[in-house]
């Protein structure tokens, strides 16, 4: 007899569109628990995560209620863990202790189940969570084949329970390996259960599968296989009729009648393919080829073990966005009071899915990354208590890369500056929109822009050799993409210095075709003041640095008061040797969330006039610009007291996500351009005053 053990991890993260929990509700999660209703002897364990659980209990409550039923009947086996679907080892362990609770009372109190596994999100292991877990009742967790084989073991030793520890504190881990995550749903049933006959002759007495659940409707071609065609009816139907040989167990059923197959201690790990899209991108095309290359050679099963890409951790360094929310995350953290509104917001920023980027949008979706801003604002909010603490102003790391920032709060507005990258402002927090104008994303060359022109490996709905897996689907990039592979090589911030040739276009600008002349946007700027008194913050920065041959000292003074408005003063004075003769640009990098409503749009009052999101244009001799935010009530006004040039553009990029290659906006690039006339010993101005003014 060999025991199945199914844990099927079911989620859609915290700002997910209402239309995306609805489709996956209907095609996917309600299907699949009919089927565990009709199928008496299938058995498993189940994660839901606390997103999805708060959506299905406003809208769907008849599922939760299926769901409740097949508990107490022992058929299913709630999963904890944290619940707004956290990373566990990227969050403050006082966050996991209260996720994991969090979620414990939810399951007993909805369930009637005390529950003993938790899901580990995106199996991101780290070798302290057994002691990080104490206190919270966790017996054990779901890892991959790939960690075990870090951990030194081969291939036939997965098959079983381990126990692990930190500190003296326990846990059992159960191995899922790659091989059943391909396999099930995407091959014939035929094929699973010859796989599974095959480990039973080699006296093997415990399989296990862990993987999403949306693989069973929601991911391309998966309801139509998986629903419509009956595969898994049909599977659940084998595993009835081979009950002689095959049954299913609960997890904990398993775990707590059968003695550990040993003790092990696992590396810091993910899934094979997670550590893939960790790496840089040249080091993640290098391992491709490494793998590809001992494959082709048949030495890939020997060789696994010592073949390894990155660790999660590396999305804060390949991503500095995914940084930035990270470190507010963390700052924030410190802070809030236990118990508190503010704390639950805190906890639903902590949701993962918009920290990292692989074969999902992730990071790349604009509206994941602002349901992270919107919650750790609310919580900011919360916290400050909202316009009754005045005007603050700190300097700290809080990125965490050796150099101060410089974060000021006010009742309205919130802002964060980086001296040390170009005297950047990354982040503009409007407090009562729970808004971050600053959340824009760099356009960076990814691993799979290599396959954009590949024609292999495209969606289908089934056939009798299957279908592709989500991992496999390559395809073909869409001709009038390819024109968006465009990369940046600096991050993307707002009060940004260029100097660019009087012949440059703002085409040139858009597609980073041009020659910066200037050495300021990646340099350091030196903080002369930062200092906030009766309600009043003051930033001062100031770099000398080479135009071409002249020399040239830039000092910007940002002003902010108890108000929604921001005054900005630039100085250029040129030293020689000889006269400067260029475009001076301050770029700002700001999101008008989508590119596609028409509520949405740049606004030019002196003139009438209106440009589209889409647009790349130049508008001459303008002394008001506007950001126009219908449907989040907002303009965002720009006022200059000499006319200047506007550039501007839209922040585009192709990424892939599960159903191929994706066009997403990632905000507006626009560029402020004077025409520079200098002479050694001569200095310009460039004023500017922005505003945040409610519709």
């Amino acid at each position: 007899m060999i025991d199945l053990l199914l844990v099927i991890h079911c989620h859609q993260p915290v700002g997910n569109f209402d239309h995306v929990f609805q489709g996956a509700h209907d095609r996917c999660y309600r299907p699949l628990l009919d089927l565990f209703e009709a199928f008496s002897d299938v058995k498993a364990g189940v994660h839901f995560s606390g997103p999805l659980l708060e959506w299905i209990e406003k809208h769907e409550p008849d599922t939760l209620d299926l769901l409740s039923g097949l508990i107490s009947q022992g058929r299913l086996e709630p999963l904890s863990g944290g619940f707004f679907e956290p990373l566990l080892s990227t969050i403050p362990l006082r966050d996991v202790v209260g996720q994991v609770q969090m979620m414990n009372h939810y399951i007993k109190d909805r369930f009637h189940y005390e529950p003993n596994g938790f899901w580990l999100t995106e199996r991101v292991w780290d070798p302290g969570l057994p002691s990080a877990l104490e206190g919270t009742g966790m017996q054990y967790t779901i890892v991959d084949d790939t960690h075990f084989f870090y951990a030194g073991l081969q291939p036939h030793e997965i098959y079983g329970h381990y126990l692990t520890e930190k500190e003296g504190r326990p846990l059992h881990l159960l191995a899922t390996p790659m091989e059943m995550r391909y396999l099930i749903p995407f091959k014939p049933v035929g094929d699973v259960l010859g796989h599974l006959k095959t480990m039973h002759d080699a006296g093997h007495r415990v399989a296990v599968y862990g993987d999403d659940g949306e693989k069973f409707g929601q991911w391309p071609g998966t309801y139509e296989w998986v629903i419509e065609k009956g595969w898994l009816k049909d599977f659940f139907s084998a595993v009835t009729e081979n009950r002689d040989w095959l049954r299913t167990l609960l997890p904990w059923e398993f775990i707590s009648s059968t003695p550990p197959s040993g003790r092990i201690y696992l590396p810091m790990a993910s899934y094979e393919e997670m550590t893939e899209w960790a790496l840089p991108t040249l080091q993640g095309r290098q391992l491709n080829e490494m793998v590809s290359s001992l494959k082709t050679e048949g030495r890939w099963e020997r060789w696994r073990p010592f073949v390894r890409g990155g660790i999660w951790d590396n999305f804060l360094v390949k991503y500095d966005e995914s940084n930035r929310m990270h470190k507010k995350m963390l700052y924030l953290s410190e802070r809030v009071s236990p118990n508190t509104e503010a704390q639950e917001y805190l906890w639903r920023a902590q949701c993962n899915c918009a920290y990292w980027h692989g074969v999902f949008g992730g990071l790349y979706l604009g509206h994941l990354r602002r349901a992270i801003y919107e919650n750790l604002i609310r919580a900011q909010a919360c916290q400050s208590g909202n316009t009754r603490r005045g005007v603050q102003l700190m300097r700290l790391d809080v990125d965490r890369d050796g150099f101060d920032e410089i974060l000021i709060q006010a009742p309205h507005v919130s802002l964060g500056f980086e001296p040390h990258k170009g005297g950047g402002l990354f982040e503009i927090s409007l407090l009562s929109h729970a808004l971050n104008l600053c959340d824009t994303l760099t356009r960076r060359q990814e691993l799979y822009h290599d396959h954009f022109n590949d024609t292999v490996g495209s969606v289908n709905h089934g056939n009798d050799e299957g279908i592709a897996s989500i991992h496999d689907i390559i395809d073909a990039g869409q001709q009038d993409l390819k024109h968006l592979l465009i990369f940046d090589s600096y991050t993307r911030a707002s009060l940004l210095d260029h100097f660019l040739g009087k012949e440059t276009r703002v085409e040139d600008y858009a597609e980073n075709s041009y020659s910066e002349l200037g050495d300021f946007i990646k340099g350091s700027y030196n903080v002369e003041e930062a200092s906030s008194a009766q309600g009043r913050a003051l930033v001062k920065l100031s770099r000398t640095g080479a135009v071409n041959s002249s020399t040239i000292t830039i000092t910007k003074t940002v002003q902010l008061e108890d108000k929604p408005r921001l005054w900005i003063d630039h100085e250029l004075a040129c030293h020689g040797p000889g006269v400067l003769s260029t475009l001076y640009g301050c770029e700002y990098n700001l999101t008008l969330y989508s590119d596609t409503d028409p509520e949405r749009y740049y606004a030019f009052p002196e003139r009438g006039a209106r440009r589209e999101i889409t647009e790349t244009g130049v508008e001459d001799n303008i002394r008001q610009f506007e950001l126009f935010n219908g449907p989040d009530r907002l303009r965002t006004v720009f006022r200059f007291p000499r006319p200047v040039t506007i550039w501007f553009y839209p922040l585009m990029s192709v990424s892939k996500s599960e159903k191929g290659f994706d066009r997403t906006y990632q905000g507006s690039s626009i560029l402020f351009v004077l025409p520079l006339e200098l002479k050694p010993g001569e200095k310009a101005g460039f004023k500017t005053e922005l505003e945040f003014i409610d519709l």
